[in-house]
């Protein structure tokens, strides 16, 4: 179970100002999207799980949503890192 997760080498489509919300992630192309606080540190990021996972590896794919009256929205992703 995890509940914090730590990530490198982002790739952003969004501005930063669009992070200070709850976000939506997806850690695998089939996982389910969890709710999720995103907050960056010398361009890295943290990201705060709202919601258990399990079976999150470092190396896996993280990928950034928002949700809107239209539906969901890529905002960007990063990689899984160990610290």
């Amino acid at each position: 179970l995890k509940k914090e997760i730590n990530l490198k080498d982002l790739n952003l489509l969004e501005d930063k100002d669009h992070f200070k919300n709850e976000i939506y992630v997806k850690i695998r192309s089939t996982g389910k999207l969890i709710k999720s606080k995103l907050k960056f540190i010398n361009g890295s990021a943290k990201l705060n799980l709202l919601e258990d996972e399990y079976g999150i590896s470092p190396g896996q794919a993280c990928v950034f949503y928002s949700k809107d009256e239209i539906g969901y929205k890529v905002l960007g992703g990063g990689w899984i890192s160990k610290n």
